[in-house]
């Protein structure tokens, strides 16, 4: 059984498709789609293009009207819906949490339901608590009105990975947070992929945050069907039309940047200049552009060596002049 697994599993859907009654049109339309097992998908589109429904479906809090779900080789639509999710970390938005429970009290629910010992719960919320950054020691008993709209967001992450699911479904999950909160939590979450390589399913409308986040981006259309299944870098490169042109904008050369790390090119001095704006190897091409503008510079250093204008603009196979006119 898939849920006895803890680092993500393939998920397979087949002709996923939802009709309501009365509805003149499906919600969803006849999707297939390979998700490999630890990836990070990310579905992208406008307001009613069926992000959430797909999503749903998976966990059913929506019932397919026709097609397939696989989860780790097995058929979900054959298993208990109820013990189904369960085993399936679910993060939305809203939160959710429950205001009368502790933190504590939120992240255990899960495992409490799936009979775990207390012993066990009790260890499980402190170590989820320490890796969504929150002292447990300080936010163990509070509650969810005493937290800020950025740390209840990361109760909601912890909540969802209670049980050790293989799976998560996280729908806007940062959407509610202000700007900059927002791309903390996010700068966060792909730490904490990097290290659960959860299967994740993850759903916005915000293309910058499908880029950042996503191993693959699901471009959805109105009439809910998918017009681009790629990486994000294949999706900039290429896109499949010019609706997916238009989800990309005219900084497509940006974003590629901000795909790439400092460390991803290789550099022509192996020595870094301690004269120049340092710059980490972890640092993306984007933020290195940025702090070569910032000096009015043409080149920057980090501890692999220096890297030039020319450099990056090689990186994206792009002429110097549309880097320039893309950033303005």
């Amino acid at each position: 059984m898939f849920e006895r697994e803890t680092e993500g599993v393939r998920i397979e859907l087949r002709s996923l498709t939802k009709h309501y009654p009365g509805q003149p049109a499906p919600a969803v339309d006849n999707v297939s789609m390979d998700i490999p097992a630890g990836e990070l998908v990310v579905f992208v589109g406008p307001s009613g293009c069926g992000k959430t429904t797909t999503m749903k479906m998976i966990n059913r809090l929506v019932e397919p009207t026709s097609g397939e779900i696989r989860i780790g080789g097995e058929d979900a639509l054959t298993l208990d819906p109820d013990e189904l999710r369960r085993h399936v970390g679910y993060a939305i938005q809203q939160v959710g949490l429950f205001p009368h429970l502790t933190i504590a009290q939120n992240i255990a629910m899960v495992p409490k339901l799936l009979g775990w010992p207390r012993e066990r719960i009790a260890a499980r919320v402190e170590e989820l608590l320490a890796l969504v950054s929150l002292e447990p020691s300080a936010f163990h008993d509070r509650y969810p009105r005493q937290l800020s709209g950025g740390q209840q967001q990361r109760v909601g992450v912890a909540r969802a990975l209670a049980a050790d699911p293989p799976v998560m479904l996280m729908d806007e999950p940062f959407g509610a947070t202000d700007p900059i909160t927002r791309e903390h939590l996010q700068n966060e979450f792909v730490k904490l992929q990097k290290q659960l390589r959860k299967t994740i399913i993850f759903v916005t409308h915000d293309f910058e945050e499908a880029i950042k986040l996503g191993d693959r981006i699901a471009v959805l259309r109105e009439g809910s069907h998918i017009a681009q299944y790629d990486t994000p870098a294949a999706i900039l490169s290429n896109p499949a039309d010019d609706y997916v042109a238009g989800f990309i904008g005219q900084d497509a050369t940006l974003k590629r940047l901000a795909l790439l790390r400092v460390a991803d090119v290789p550099v022509t001095s192996p020595l870094p200049d301690s004269l120049l704006p340092q710059i980490t190897v972890d640092a993306s091409l984007r933020e290195a552009l940025d702090l070569m503008l910032a000096h009015g510079t043409d080149r920057c250093s980090s501890p692999s060596g220096v890297l030039t204008y020319a450099m990056l603009c090689a990186a994206v196979d792009s002429r110097p002049e549309e880097v320039v006119s893309s950033d303005r």
